[in-house]
């Protein structure tokens, strides 16, 4: 009997870096002072509210467990959730976690946050540990980095279709408040990508602004599909059957809108036009390549 209760001490440790709670011996049967006469022989370590240290942790992963289960609502966020959900540009190996407002804890390497608004919604299970969602996360980064630095993890998140501008921006504006830090930085990151005055994209405005300073024809904006009246192309050559598409995140950015694209230029060529289509990378750091490609299509046309 004692060794199945030994094993299952060491189990419950192993997966929680180390550590149990006595709420957990209570349910092996333990009573307060069998507790207490283990902690004597074994030289276990009191941590946090009711919990104890039976081993050494191991690594940053086992800090960051041990945090969550002595922690109550404890989530791992920041460069840690970062890790867990495989997001680059950003520092591995750290140990952080976020915990209520209200809470103070000091638990040997682990950073703790405080906050007050990390909802249910913002937090999923990843290898088993609470942590932020991708979203949450990419929210709580931009406390400390510049708008240029989340620009390029949000970018690389939806290209990978492993994020929605949509439910990022929904996100954001839940947590927003004057003088938080990183409110700032995600507006302008959002603004940049979704399009300020809800008509153009800032993508669509640059493309045309390329466009004209190149002293190319300039494309008729909004240009109705002729085989689908109810639909525009972002901008086309009426006269030699061409369309541009500037491919805002905003409307790419998740796996629906993606395949809806791929059969709207399934049609486009059934009818008998061309597409192009372009994205911020295109525009922002390959402006010459997309001036050689409406030059090469559009002034001899001209």
């Amino acid at each position: 009997m004692a060794s199945s209760t030994n094993n299952r001490i060491m189990q419950f440790a192993s997966a929680h870096g180390g550590v149990v709670t006595a709420e957990f011996l209570r349910s092996l049967g333990m009573s307060r002072n069998m507790i207490d006469g283990r902690v004597r022989r074994h030289g276990w370590e009191g941590v946090g509210r009711g919990a104890y240290r039976v081993f050494p942790a191991r690594d940053h992963l086992d800090w960051l467990r041990a945090a969550v289960t002595v922690v109550e609502r404890a989530t791992v966020s920041h460069e840690s959730a970062a890790e867990l959900h495989g997001i680059r540009r950003v520092p591995w190996g750290r140990t952080v976690v976020t915990a209520h407002s209200r809470t103070t804890h000091d638990f040997g390497p682990v950073k703790f946050h405080r906050a007050h608004d990390l909802l249910d919604w913002h937090r999923t299970v990843v290898e088993g540990l609470p942590v932020t969602t991708v979203e949450r996360t990419v929210v709580d980064l931009a406390q400390t980095r510049s708008a240029g630095h989340i620009g390029a993890i949000v970018d690389d998140l939806v290209s990978a279709r492993r994020l929605s501008l949509d439910a990022l921006a929904a996100l954001a504006r839940s947590v927003a408040r004057r003088g938080k830090p990183g409110t700032v930085t995600m507006r302008e990151v959002l603004e940049r990508r979704l399009g300020i005055d809800g008509t153009a994209s800032e993508l669509e405005r640059r493309g045309r602004n390329l466009i004209a300073a190149a002293g190319l024809p300039l494309p008729v904006p909004e240009f109705s599909i002729p085989w689908a009246p109810h639909r525009r192309f972002d901008d086309a050559y009426p006269s030699i059957q061409l369309a541009i598409e500037w491919d805002s995140i905003r409307y790419h950015g998740d796996l629906a809108s993606f395949d809806a694209d791929r059969e709207r230029d399934r049609s486009v060529v059934l009818h008998g036009w061309r597409i192009l289509r372009f994205t911020w990378k295109d525009v922002t750091e390959r402006p010459d390549r997309v001036v050689e490609t409406l030059a090469a299509l559009v002034a001899p046309a001209a």
